[in-house]
């Protein structure tokens, strides 16, 4: 499969399968992904080029699939000879050549449309369903640590009701959740100062804290 020289638009190829993430999809904090090498060994490509002794191919196609994490959205590349060739670090001409072989370092990639820019780029189902475990790793961390946060501040906000005179609605989880709630809304971003816990207390409709 050779790349074109030029970024095309999807409205000039409405039957390209459309990529599964948006334009601005990235994995930034990423240093490594999954290589499944058991799949990689016994595939027709790896096959293929061993028996040619395409170790360069190879090399290269590798070089692109970890060029592809830092590309947007993550895990395509540009549909251009010119971008392409500065990926991997070779002149126009010797990449045209790479990519122009029977058994080129694009094997397995092909055209899709970006869902939100109509932008065709290059895709690799595999590169692909490496990706989508990443983010679906990703995101399932990010939940962890966020509960982890959110568990952290309530019982840090139930202390503070507590010192303020008031065992009794200290030891009210829904209550506490409710307050908790207020200041999130209220004050994203600063501290739970003890004022602006009072003021939440009396959002609430809740006075004991003053005897």
């Amino acid at each position: 499969m050779t790349a074109t020289s030029t970024i095309t638009l999807a409205r000039d190829n409405t039957s390209l399968p459309e990529y599964p993430l948006p334009h601005g999809t990235r994995l930034e904090s990423h240093s490594y992904f999954k290589f499944h090498y058991d799949r990689w060994l016994n595939s027709d490509f790896y096959t293929r080029a061993t028996q040619r002794g395409e170790w360069a191919v190879l090399a290269i196609s590798q070089a692109l699939w970890c060029k592809s994490r830092y590309q947007n959205p993550v895990g395509t590349l540009p549909n251009d000879d010119n971008l392409l060739a500065g990926l991997v670090g070779m002149s126009v001409e010797t990449w045209q050549g790479w990519a122009r072989r029977d058994l080129s370092p694009l094997y397995g990639w092909h055209l899709c449309q970006v869902p939100d820019t109509g932008e065709v780029r290059l895709m690799h189902d595999v590169v692909v369903e490496v990706v989508l475990d990443a983010i679906a790793a990703r995101d399932k961390s990010d939940d962890r640590a966020a509960a982890e946060r959110e568990r952290t501040a309530i019982n840090r906000l139930r202390k503070s009701v507590a010192d303020l005179g008031d065992e009794r609605i200290a030891g009210n989880p829904q209550y506490i959740v409710s307050l908790h709630r207020w200041l999130t809304d209220a004050y994203p971003t600063g501290n739970r100062t003890v004022s602006r816990i009072i003021e939440g207390m009396e959002a609430l409709g809740t006075t004991a804290w003053r005897r």
